[in-house]
C-alpha cells in the first residue's frame, strides 16, 4: 500500500465523524417457522416488502417531491411494517463535537442510541437508511472498539471498590505504553472530575442494597453508580462515545459538571459524543451553543429537529409555534413543544395538533436546508449561579490531560489482560465470603456424613461392596454439588463478561484463562478438604501414602473439570433457570454412563460411546483402580489356612474384582490423569467457541431468547393459531383535525384530568413529621486477606460511616416537601429511615415523631404511609401497565369499592400520568423489552397513587422522566397535599416551574447533614443573607446545589467549597430551633392509630396473588417450560438408560440404580425454586413491608401457581421411569409412584422456600441446600447398607427413607428373579426373589401404610417449616 495513503487513512480512522440519513427502525414479531418457509417458497407475501407498506402516512399527506421520492429507493419504507419506534432520523456529528438525543419517554432515545451503537441485531429488529462513520460502514467501527457505550443499566463488579473498578478498566483498555503510574493518575483525575473521591474506597454493591428486603450487597448510591459507569467509559477512550441517560440519578450540579467535562473531552481529544438526556438544566444549552453542539429532538419516533442547538430556536418559531420566553430553559421549552400534555382532553388534542404541525414542518423540510445561519442569542440564558460552579475551569484536570496523557499505541496484550483480569476476578471473588465460607461449609458437612456413612469400612464382602459405592459417591455426587453453585456464579458473572465484550474490551479467550486463575485456589482448597476428611474417615488403603495423594490429585482435578464444564453451559446457555438444566441433562448422561447404578450390559449400544465422553466415569475408574489394584482383602479361607486360593478368594481379591465385578482396568493411573486434562481443555475450547459465535448484547431487546424460548414459542404459536394483532403507528394516532383550535391558553382554562383526579381525593387524618437529632452510621468491616487485615477482624476493629449527622427537620401536613442534596447525602437513607426501612445492621439515634407519636412501628406506619421507592426493579416484568395498576388498586383500595370503581380509578391514574399508550405494553426489565425507564417510573408512582396515603414519601419520582412528565407529576404531588396529606419527595434536577410548586424545601449536604429545612419561598432570602446572591434569571434549585456541593476537583476548589457548605450546616444548626417551630402546629396532633386501611386480608390477597402470579410466570414461556420440563427430562435420560429393564440378576442391579436415581428429582424442585422464587419473594417483601398483605398470603398464593406444575412434571416422570423402563406397574404402584415423585419434587421448593427466605444469597443458599439434599440421598439404603445409629435417626426427618421403601415394596415384593442354573451354580445370582432383596435393604417386615402416611406427613411438615421461616424472617423484620 502506498505510504501517503495508509497514514491518510490512519488519520481519517483517528477520529470519527458519524452520519445518519433517513434511519428508521421497527420491531416486526417474527413470524412462526411455517410462515417463513411459506414465504422463502413465495407462496405467501411478506408484508414488511409488499406495496402497502410504503403507502404514505401522516408525514406524508402533502405531495412528495422528485428529490424524496429518489432517496434511498433500495430501503423499505419501515413506518407501516411492525410497530415503528422511531422513523428518518437524519444527524451528523462531527469530530469534536456533542450531540444530545432528547425527548419523552418512550420517544425512542434508548433505541436509536442501540441502533448507532449497533446493538440492535435481532430478528424482530428491521431497519432502513443508513449509518456511517467517515463514509463507511459502521460495521468496521464497531467490530474494532472504537464506539464505547455507557449503557442505561449499570454492569458492575459489586465487590470491587469505586477506584478498583476504574484501575482495572484503565489497565484493560489503556495502551500498553502508558506506565501504570501514569494510569493511576489518570485514574484519580477521573474520580475528581466525576466528584467521586470520597466513595472511591466504597464498594460498588448493588442497586438497592441498603434497604431490607432488597436481597442486594450495600455499596455506593444510585447517582454515584451512574458517574462510575461513565467514568469507566471515560477510561477506555474510545472515538465515539454514546451515553444513554448519563445523567439520570445525579443532581443538577453533578449533571452539569458531567456535561462540562464531556463537552471538554470531546474539544481536547476530538471525540464524537452522543448522549440521550431527559432534563438538562438551561446552561447546559448554553455550553452546547456556544461549543458547537448538536442535537436530535424526538417526539414518539418522529423527529422534531436535527441540526446545531444554537439553531434549534429560531426553527421552532419559523414553524409559528411561538418563541421560547426570556429565562425559560429552553430545553423544558422544546421538550413541552414537542409532547402531548395528557392534563386534559382538550389539551391533549390541542398539544396533538402543535406536535404534528411541528413533524411535518421538519419532514417537509428542503433536505438541502442548513441550519447553522441563525444563531440563538445565548445572552438569555442564565449563567451557572452557585459558587460550587464558578470555577471549574481552574482545574484542567481529565478533560485538558487526555491527549497530553494518553498516547497513541496498541492496546493491552493477551498476557496483560489475562493479568488484569486474573486480579479483578480473584479480588471479587475472595471478598464474597459468604459462597467461599458457604462452599468450605459444604465440603466439611458432605466430607463427615460420607465419611460417617462408609466410616472405617471392613475388608469384609460388604466393605468391598461400599469401597465401590463411596468412589461413586467422591467421583460424582460432590462434582454434581459443585456444578450447581459453578453454573450459578458464572451466571452472574457473565452479565458483565457480556457488557465488555460488546464494548471489545477483550475476548473470549483472556476471559476463560482468567477465569481458570483466579477459579484455581478455591478448586484446590474445596476438593483437599473434602478428600482428606472422606479418606481417612472411612479407613481407605493405607498401605502406601502415593494412594492418598493420587486421591487427592484425582479429586482436584475432577473439580476443575467441573469448572471447565460449568464455564461450557454458562456460556452456551445464560440464565441459570436454563443453563442448569443444560448442565442437568449432560450430567444425568455423565453420571449413568459409568455403569455404577445401571449394569454397562443392559445400556443401549448406541450409548455406550458417553462414557468415553464422561469425565465423572474417568474419575470413578481412577479412583476405584486406586483403591482395589493389588489390594487384598479379608478372605475367610486365607484367614483359616494363611494360603491364598485364587479360587477360594477371587472375589476378595482387588485385581478381580475390578477387571469381573466393576469392568475396569487394574492399574489406571496415573496416565489417565492425562485424559481429565483433556476433558478440561476440551470443556474450555467449547466455551471459547460458544463465546466466540455467540456474542450476547445485554441492550439490545434483553438478553434475546435462548434455543428453548424459540422452539417454546414456535409451538405456541402453532397451537394457538392467533389472529395477528393490528398494528398501530406510533405517533400517528393523535388527533389531526384542523378544527382542533392552536389555543394553548383556551385548552388550559378547562378541567384537566388532575382536576377530576383531585375532586375524588378524601381528606385525611393530618400527619406532620418531626425528626429530631437523628443520626444513622453503618460499621464497615475492615477485614481483608491479609495477615493485618485478618488481626483487625479478630479484634471487631470496624471504620464507621456517617449517612445522616443530627438532622433536625420537619415535614408540615398539607404541603410538599422536596428533599435536595448531591449524591450520596442521604437522601435516601432518610426516607428508608423515616418508614422504617433501613437495614438491621445500621445505628440510628434520635427521634422521629408521626404527630405525637415517637418512633412508631413499621406496622402503625404503614397504616399512614405509602412509599415509591428509587429503583422500578421490582416490577414483574410481564404484566402490562394496566394490569400492574388494577392488580394494585384490587390489592391495596378500600374492599367497599366495585372492581368497576377501583378500575376507573386506574384509567384516571393512567390518563394522568400519560401511559395511555402503553397501557396495554408489558412492563419489561433489563433482560425483557418492553416499556421504556420513565414509563417504568411512572407506573410505580401509579402504584402508590391508588391507595390515597396520608402520608407519601417518594424517591427520585422525576428521575428519568422528561421535563413535561416530571411537571405534571410535581403537579399532581401538590394537589394530593393540598386534600390534607403529608407529601416528601427527593428530587435531583427540578425544573424553574416546578420549583415554585413546592411549599417546604429541606437541604442535605455531604455528610448526611442539613444545611437548610424551611419554606420554600424563603430559601433564596436565606441564602442571600449567608452571602450567596442568586443571579437573575437562575434556576433556583440549581442555585442551591451548586452552591452546597462540594468540589472534589481539585484540592483548592474542595477546600474553598467545603468550607462554604460547612458555613451552611453551622448557621442552619444555630437558626434551626426558630426556623423548626413555625412549622409545628401549636396544639397537640395525638398519636397515630394502630390500624392498617391498606391491609388486605387473606380472603381479599390470596386469589388476587395467585392470579396475578401466574400471569406473569405463564408468559415466560421458556422459564414456565423449565419448570414443568426439568424433571421430566431427568427422567427421560434415566428411561433411555434403564429402559426395558430385564427380569434377570442384572434386572436388579438396575432396579437398584434406578430406585436410587429417582432422588435428584428434589434437586430438580430445588432449582426450579432458585429460579423463580428469589425475585417474587423480594417483590413480596417490599408490599409486604408496604403493609400490603401478610406472607400468608403470598405463600400460599406461591404454592398454588406451583402446585400444577409439580403435578404434571411428577406425571411424566412417573410414566418413563415407572412404565417405559417396565417397572411393575399396578393402579397402586402407578399412583403410589406417582405420589412419592410429587412429594420429591414438592420438598425441592419447600427446602428452597426455607433457604432462600432466611439467607438472600442465592449462591449460598444453592451450596447449602444441595449438601443438606445429597447428605439424605446418601442415606436410602441402596448406596450404604450400614448406616451409623446417629445418621439413621437423622434419617426420620428424610423423606428418601418413607419414599425409597414405599418404592421398593412395590418393586420387589412378590417379584422372582429369572436365574439359569448355571448363574445359580456358579453365584452369579446371589439373590433368586424380590424378598430376599427386601431383607439386604432392611425394608421387609415394615408397615407399607404407615410409611406411605409418614411420607405425605413429612412433604407437609417441610412445606409448613418453609411457610414458618417466611413468617418468622417477616415478624423478625431482618430481611
Amino acid at each position: 500500500m502506498d505510504p501517503a495513503k495508509a497514514s491518510s487513512e490512519s488519520e481519517k480512522n483517528a477520529t470519527i465523524a458519524l452520519t445518519l440519513r433517513n434511519l428508521s427502525l421497527s420491531v416486526i414479531p417474527p413470524p412462526s417457522l411455517v410462515t417463513q418457509v411459506a414465504r422463502k417458497l413465495k407462496l405467501t407475501r411478506d408484508p414488511s416488502k409488499s406495496p402497502e407498506a410504503s403507502q404514505p402516512t401522516l408525514l406524508d399527506t402533502s405531495k412528495a417531491t422528485d428529490e424524496e421520492a429518489n432517496i434511498n429507493k433500495n430501503d423499505r419504507d419501515l413506518r407501516n411494517v411492525g410497530i415503528n419506534i422511531f422513523r428518518d432520523v437524519d444527524l451528523t456529528v462531527k469530530p469534536g463535537q456533542v450531540c444530545i438525543i432528547l425527548g419523552g419517554s418512550g420517544s425512542g432515545k434508548t433505541t436509536l442510541l442501540n441502533t448507532i451503537a449497533g446493538r440492535m441485531n435481532g430478528p424482530e429488529v428491521v431497519t432502513s437508511g443508513s449509518i456511517k462513520c467517515n463514509g463507511d460502514k459502521a460495521k468496521k467501527f464497531w467490530n474494532d472498539g472504537s464506539v464505547g457505550y455507557l449503557q442505561q443499566h449499570d454492569f458492575l463488579m459489586p465487590f470491587l471498590t469505586v477506584r478498583e473498578t476504574l484501575t482495572y478498566a484503565a489497565h484493560l483498555r489503556l495502551p500498553r505504553t502508558m506506565s501504570s503510574q501514569k494510569k493511576k493518575e489518570l485514574v484519580e483525575l477521573v474520580l475528581l472530575e466525576l466528584g467521586l473521591k470520597d466513595c472511591a474506597d466504597t464498594r460498588v454493591g448493588d442497586p438497592g442494597g441498603g434497604e431490607q428486603g432488597s436481597g442486594g450487597i450495600r455499596g455506593i448510591s444510585g447517582g454515584e453508580r451512574r458517574r462510575v459507569s461513565a467514568a469507566v467509559q471515560l477510561l477506555t477512550n474510545p472515538k465515539m462515545l454514546l451515553c444513554d441517560e448519563v445523567t439520570s440519578g445525579l443532581d443538577a450540579f453533578s449533571s452539569y459538571e458531567v456535561m462540562k467535562s464531556l463537552t471538554k473531552l470531546a474539544k481536547s481529544s476530538q471525540k464524537t459524543i452522543v448522549i440521550s438526556i431527559h432534563q438538562p438544566r438551561s446552561e447546559i444549552f448554553k455550553l452546547l451553543s456556544e461549543s458547537d453542539g448538536q442535537m436530535v429532538l424526538l417526539s414518539r419516533g418522529d423527529v422534531v429537529y436535527s441540526g446545531p442547538v444554537r439553531s434549534v430556536l429560531p426553527w421552532i418559531e419559523s414553524v409559528g409555534v411561538g418563541s421560547c420566553p426570556t429565562g425559560v430553559n429552553p430545553f423544558d421549552y422544546l421538550l413541552d413543544l414537542s409532547m402531548i400534555d395528557f392534563a386534559s382532553e382538550a389539551m391533549e388534542k390541542t398539544t396533538a395538533v402543535r406536535r404534528d404541525q411541528l413533524v411535518r414542518a421538519w419532514a417537509e423540510r428542503e433536505r438541502s436546508q442548513t441550519l447553522v445561519n441563525s444563531p440563538t442569542d445565548v445572552t438569555i440564558l442564565t449563567s451557572s449561579g452557585g459558587e460550587g460552579s464558578k470555577n471549574i475551569g481552574v482545574n484542567p484536570s481529565f478533560v485538558s490531560l487526555a491527549v497530553d496523557i494518553i498516547p497513541k499505541g496498541s492496546g493491552p496484550s493477551l498476557w496483560s489482560q489475562i493479568r488484569v483480569l486474573t486480579s479483578r476476578g480473584w479480588t471479587n471473588q475472595r471478598r464474597d465470603s459468604i459462597v467461599i465460607w458457604g462452599c468450605i461449609g459444604e465440603c466439611i458437612l458432605i466430607g463427615l456424613v460420607v465419611g460417617a456413612i462408609f466410616f472405617q469400612m471392613e475388608r469384609t464382602e460388604a466393605g468391598i461392596r461400599s469401597r465401590s459405592s463411596l468412589v461413586y459417591a467422591v467421583g460424582a455426587i460432590q462434582a454434581y454439588l459443585m456444578l450447581m453453585i459453578m453454573i450459578y456464579r458464572l451466571s452472574q458473572d457473565i452479565m458483565v463478561y457480556d457488557r465488555e465484550r460488546m464494548d471489545r474490551w477483550y475476548g473470549p479467550l483472556p476471559h476463560l484463562v482468567s477465569g481458570v486463575l483466579f477459579a484455581a485456589p478455591p478448586n484446590i482448597l474445596y476438593p483437599v478438604v473434602f478428600s482428606a476428611l472422606v479418606y481417612y474417615l472411612t479407613g481407605l488403603r493405607d498401605d502406601a501414602v502415593a494412594h492418598f495423594f493420587w486421591w487427592l490429585l484425582v479429586n482436584t482435578t475432577s473439580q476443575f473439570v467441573t469448572y471447565a464444564f460449568a464455564v461450557m453451559c454458562t456460556s452456551i446457555v445464560r440464565g441459570f433457570s436454563s443453563a442448569s438444566l443444560f448442565g442437568n441433562a449432560i450430567f444425568a448422561f455423565f453420571g449413568l454412563s459409568t455403569g455404577f447404578f445401571v449394569v454397562t450390559s443392559s445400556i443401549p449400544v448406541w450409548l455406550r460411546w458417553i462414557k468415553y465422553l464422561a469425565y465423572p466415569n474417568l474419575c470413578y475408574s481412577i479412583l476405584a483402580s486406586n483403591e482395589f489394584t493389588d489390594n487384598r482383602f479379608a478372605c475367610p479361607y486365607y484367614e483359616q489356612t494363611g494360603v491364598w486360593d485364587p479360587v477360594q478368594c477371587g472375589k476378595y481379591d482387588g485385581n478381580i474384582i475390578l477387571v469381573s465385578q466393576l469392568g475396569l482396568k487394574t492399574n489406571y493411573f496415573p496416565n489417565p490423569i492425562a485424559y481429565m486434562a483433556c476433558y478440561f481443555f476440551g470443556f474450555l475450547f467449547l466455551a471459547w467457541i460458544a463465546l466466540s459465535v455467540n456474542i450476547v448484547n445485554p441492550t439490545s431487546m434483553g438478553s434475546g431468547p435462548t434455543l428453548m424460548d424459540v422452539f417454546i414459542n414456535q409451538a405456541m404459536k402453532f397451537i394457538t393459531r392467533r389472529k395477528p394483532a393490528e398494528t398501530s403507528v406510533q405517533g400517528n394516532s393523535s388527533a389531526t383535525s384542523s378544527n382542533v383550535s392552536l389555543d394553548i391558553e383556551k385548552a388550559q382554562m378547562k378541567e384537566t384530568r388532575l382536576d377530576v383526579f383531585s375532586r375524588g381525593l378524601e381528606r385525611k387524618d393530618p400527619v406532620t413529621i418531626r425528626v429530631e437529632g437523628l443520626s444513622l452510621s453503618v460499621f464497615l468491616s475492615q477485614f481483608s486477606w491479609s495477615f493485618s487485615g485478618f488481626v483487625k477482624y479478630l479484634h471487631n476493629k470496624k471504620r464507621e460511616k456517617q449517612l445522616l449527622n443530627d438532622v433536625d427537620v420537619v415535614f408540615p401536613a398539607g404541603e410538599l416537601t422536596a428533599i435536595l442534596g448531591g449524591s450520596g447525602a442521604g437522601k435516601t437513607s432518610l426516607l428508608n429511615v423515616l418508614l422504617h426501612r433501613t437495614s438491621s445492621d445500621l445505628k440510628m439515634k434520635g427521634g422521629i415523631y408521626f404527630n405525637d407519636s415517637k418512633n412508631p412501628s413499621l406496622r402503625t406506619i404503614n397504616g399512614v404511609c405509602s412509599y415509591v421507592r428509587q429503583d422500578d426493579n421490582f416490577l414483574l416484568s410481564h404484566l402490562t401497565v394496566r394490569e400492574t395498576l388494577q392488580y394494585a388498586a384490587e390489592l391495596r383500595m378500600d374492599g367497599d369499592l366495585t372492581k368497576q370503581q377501583k378500575h376507573s380509578k386506574v384509567e384516571d391514574i393512567i390518563d394522568l400520568l400519560g401511559l395511555r399508550d402503553c397501557a396495554d405494553v408489558i412492563i419489561g426489565s433489563s433482560a425483557v423489552k418492553g416499556c421504556s425507564g420513565g414509563q417504568r417510573r411512572r407506573v410505580s408512582i401509579g402504584i402508590q397513587l391508588v391507595t390515597e396515603p396520608a402520608c407519601l414519601f417518594l424517591d427520585e419520582p422525576t428521575t428519568g422522566l422528561d421535563a413535561l412528565t416530571a411537571k405534571a407529576v410535581v403537579l399532581t404531588l401538590k394537589q394530593i397535599a393540598a386534600s390534607g396529606r403529608t407529601v416528601v419527595c427527593t428530587i435531583h434536577q427540578p425544573r424553574a416551574d416546578i420549583w415554585h410548586v413546592f411549599d417546604n424545601v429541606v437541604l442535605l449536604v455531604t455528610g448526611g447533614c442539613a444545611a437548610y429545612s424551611g419554606r420554600a419561598d424563603k430559601v433564596v432570602e436565606y441564602f442571600e443573607d449567608a452571602g450567596h446572591v442568586a443571579p437573575a434569571f437562575t434556576n433556583i434549585p440549581d442555585f442551591i446545589l451548586d452552591t452546597a456541593s462540594v468540589n472534589t476537583r481539585s484540592p483548592e476548589l474542595e477546600e474553598k467549597t467545603r468550607k462554604t457548605v460547612n458555613a451552611l450546616v453551622d448557621r442552619f444548626n444555630s437558626h434551626k430551633a426558630v426556623m423548626l417551630e413555625s412549622q409545628i402546629p401549636a396544639q397537640p396532633m395525638g398519636e397515630l392509630k394502630k390500624v392498617n386501611p391498606q391491609f388486605a386480608h387473606f380472603g381479599k390477597a390470596f386469589p388476587l396473588l395467585t392470579r396475578r402470579s401466574f400471569v406473569n410466570t405463564f408468559r415466560q414461556k421458556g422459564l414456565y417450560f423449565n419448570r414443568i420440563f426439568q424433571p421430566i427430562i431427568v427422567a427421560i435420560i434415566m428411561t433411555i438408560f434403564f429402559a426395558p429393564l430385564s427380569n434377570g440378576p442384572d434386572g436388579l442391579t438396575s432396579r437398584f440404580g434406578l430406585l436410587q436415581q429417582t432422588t435428584p428429582m428434589v434437586f430438580s424442585g430445588m432449582l426450579n425454586n432458585v429460579a423463580m422464587y428469589p425475585f417474587e419473594r423480594d417483590i413480596a417483601y417490599r408490599e409486604i413491608s408496604d403493609g400490603g398483605y401478610s406472607p400468608t398470603s403470598f405463600f400460599f398464593s406461591f404454592l398454588v401457581n406451583e402446585l400444577p406444575l409439580e403435578l404434571f412434571g411428577s406425571l411424566g416422570v412417573t410414566v418413563f421411569m415407572l412404565v417405559i423402563t417396565r417397572m411393575h406397574t399396578t393402579v397402586l404402584t402407578f399412583f403410589s409412584f406417582w405420589v412419592i415423585m410429587f412429594g420429591y419434587i414438592n420438598t425441592g421448593e419447600s427446602i428452597g422456600l426455607a433457604f432462600s427466605t432466611f439467607a438472600s444469597h442465592a449462591g449460598f443458599n444453592i451450596t447449602i441446600m444441595s449438601a443438606v439434599i445429597s447428605v439424605f440421598s446418601l442415606m436410602t439404603g441402596f448406596m450404604s447398607l450400614n448406616i451409623p445409629k446417629f445418621l439413621d435417626v437423622i434419617n426420620h426427618v428424610s423423606l428418601f427413607k418413607y419414599g425409597s421403601l414405599i418404592l421398593s415394596r412395590n418393586e420387589f415384593e412378590n417379584w422372582t428373579i429369572d436365574c439359569t442354573d448355571a448363574q445359580k451354580l456358579s453365584g452369579g445370582c446371589p439373590y433368586q426373589t424380590g424378598q430376599q432383596a427386601l431383607e439386604l435393604l432392611k425394608f421387609n417386615g415394615v408397615d407399607w401404610n404407615l410409611y406411605m402416611g409418614l411420607f405425605v406427613t413429612v412433604v407437609i411438615v417441610y412445606r409448613l417449616v418453609a411457610w414458618l421461616a417466611l413468617v418468622l424472617k417477616v415478624k423478625s423484620n431482618r430481611w
